[in-house]
């Protein structure tokens, strides 16, 4: 009996420090994601930053109106005073505003972060170059080339062109997120798509289906980005399905 005894309690010491190491593994495994994660985190700050500032600069002057969105962008992520005062040190260090000098700043944006967040931060690029309603020759060819270094489709130029600037794009003719004001309502429901009233059925499901799910806020909060992005993402998400509720009525799917 008292071997019995013993073999319980031997056991049970056994299963309590199994159990307590386990626990500390799991503990571990926790903060070091946290802590990877504020580190993606504040990369994707950096070069959101230095981003908005090739931008803003591109056309060789900065408006005060660019200056003021680009602030309530970076405010609007809900990010610490700590570390907005970091993203305006990136934002006022950008001095070289090459084209060669925006591909390194995606290149590292590229290697932290999946194709969705670079997506979601290059129309984000967008809603900064509409903030003064003109789209200057070199804002519009820095973005046009910025799709190839951050690894997102060529297509969203033109998409966010258009969402932004309408059919007439560069010189305002629609200005910040109105689109030309001759388009109609089923016109830019299948511009926030990303597809055309010619395709076909098949197609514009295709395309609803591939836009929410590059903006679907749980993939990109798990992403470790700021609640605001996070924040941006689920109104994108909210005119996506609103466009595609007007495209579904039209086409009596």
């Amino acid at each position: 009996m008292t071997e019995i005894i013993w073999f319980i309690i031997i056991w049970g010491i056994i299963h309590w420090i199994r159990s307590v190491l386990e626990q500390r593994r799991i503990e571990q495994g926790q903060a070091a994601r946290r802590v990877q994660s504020e580190y993606v985190k504040g990369r994707i700050l950096e070069c959101f930053s230095r981003m908005l500032a090739f931008v803003s600069k591109a056309d060789g002057r900065i408006s005060k109106c660019e200056v003021d969105v680009a602030s309530q962008c970076l405010k609007s992520l809900g990010i610490s005073e700590t570390e907005y005062r970091r993203c305006v040190e990136a934002f006022n260090g950008m001095r070289d505003f090459s084209l060669e000098a925006f591909r390194r700043c995606a290149a590292d944006l590229v290697a932290i972060t999946t194709n969705e967040v670079c997506t979601l931060i290059y129309e984000m690029l967008w809603i900064v170059a509409a903030a003064d309603g003109t789209l200057d020759a070199r804002e519009d060819d820095l973005l046009r080339n910025a799709t190839g270094p951050l690894g997102i489709d060529g297509g969203f130029y033109y998409h966010f062109k258009r969402r932004y600037f309408g059919f007439g794009g560069a010189g305002g003719s629609g200005g910040a997120g109105g689109g030309c004001q001759h388009d109609s309502e089923l016109e830019k429901a299948y511009a926030r798509l990303g597809c055309s009233a010619s395709d076909s059925n098949d197609a514009v499901k295709a395309a609803f289906r591939k836009a929410a799910m590059r903006y679907h806020p749980d993939r990109l909060r798990a992403e470790g980005l700021p609640e605001g992005m996070v924040a941006q993402a689920t109104r994108s998400m909210a005119e996506i399905n609103a466009a595609w509720d007007v495209v579904r009525k039209a086409r009596g799917l």
